[in-house]
């Protein structure tokens, strides 16, 4: 669907809501638009994006804040002109003039140029060399950014609504997101980029204390195994594998299609008459975070001119 492949009618009705679909953004438009029902009824899981070979290795990259390079405390590479959530990205140029030791610049990556891999390279590097890697949200909550910050020894700031960010973060079953990663607000909410400055820097700043130092250093070691045990595709497979099939049998349990530790008896009761497994609705398109969309208007535009939604 992300690639304009088109998909039989009969196969998306069975996918749409009666099936586990895998995806690395729940919010992304197309899923909401074409799997409306998997969307809504929370048929999806979570997996974690595929990160660069320059940084999913053997070698581990520097985990202490004394060998993190105070010149590049904070980090970003990435685009600033995005959609959706991302529009507030050059914020961060504001933000970088009160930050200590930000390294914060735009980049356009083009496939067609060979040149795309020095700049990989080269980003990968940074990236190990810095203490704290700002991921902010873009066409879609969840980003490469997140999982790349892990592998590189970064720990990654995820400045996404929490709440929201809750259903885009793959295998919470088994990962204790709050040990390897800090959260703040979207940067479109931030009305006072001084007050925002000061509070990430009290927690997350290179002169923020010994304690909070230790801190980080503590999440960086458990960010790095966590990126080794359930997000490496390159060098353990089997492990991410593993998690999402743990994952879906969580998922599947609760959603009281079986019985186990996980099972969900309100669910299943429900599921009996539930009109939509038993074959009685059909598949649906839009997305509730686009109200007013159609399948000729995905965002709700035309709905939004006309005063029907606001």
């Amino acid at each position: 669907m992300k690639y304009a492949i088109d998909i039989e009618a009969s196969l998306m009705k069975f996918l749409d809501g009666k099936a586990v679909v895998l995806t690395i953004d729940r919010d992304y438009w197309l899923l909401m638009k074409f799997l409306r029902n998997s969307y809504e009824r929370g048929s999806v899981l979570i997996m974690p994006y595929v990160s660069s070979t320059f940084l999913d290795i053997d070698q581990d990259p520097p985990l202490r804040h004394q060998d993190k390079d105070p010149d590049s405390w904070y980090f970003f590479r990435g685009t600033m002109k995005r959609k959706h959530g991302g529009l507030a990205r050059p914020m961060m140029y504001e933000m970088a003039k009160e930050m200590k030791g930000a390294d914060f610049k735009g980049v356009v990556l083009n496939k067609k140029d060979h040149s795309i891999f020095g700049i990989l390279n080269s980003t990968s590097t940074l990236m190990r060399r810095s203490s704290v890697c700002l991921c902010p949200e873009g066409d879609s909550p969840t980003s490469l950014r997140v999982f790349e910050a892990l592998a590189s020894g970064c720990v990654p700031l995820i400045m996404v609504d929490r709440i929201h960010m809750a259903t885009n973060l793959p295998f919470p079953s088994q990962i204790n997101w709050d040990r390897i990663a800090l959260f703040t607000h979207p940067l479109g909410y931030i009305k006072n980029i001084t007050h925002m400055v000061r509070a990430i820097e009290s927690v997350a700043g290179r002169d923020a204390g010994q304690e909070q130092l230790d801190k980080l250093d503590a999440m960086r070691r458990e960010g790095r195994r966590v990126f080794n045990r359930y997000f490496s595709y390159l060098r353990n497979a089997e492990g991410v594998a593993e998690a999402m099939l743990f994952e879906a049998w969580v998922q599947i349990q609760r959603k009281g299609a079986v019985e186990g530790p996980y099972f969900n008896a309100k669910a299943a009761e429900k599921a009996k008459t539930d009109p939509f497994l038993l074959g009685k609705t059909n598949p649906r398109y839009g997305g509730k975070r686009y109200p007013g969309s159609t399948r000729k208007d995905p965002f709700g535009k035309k709905a939004k001119q006309n005063g029907i939604v606001t």
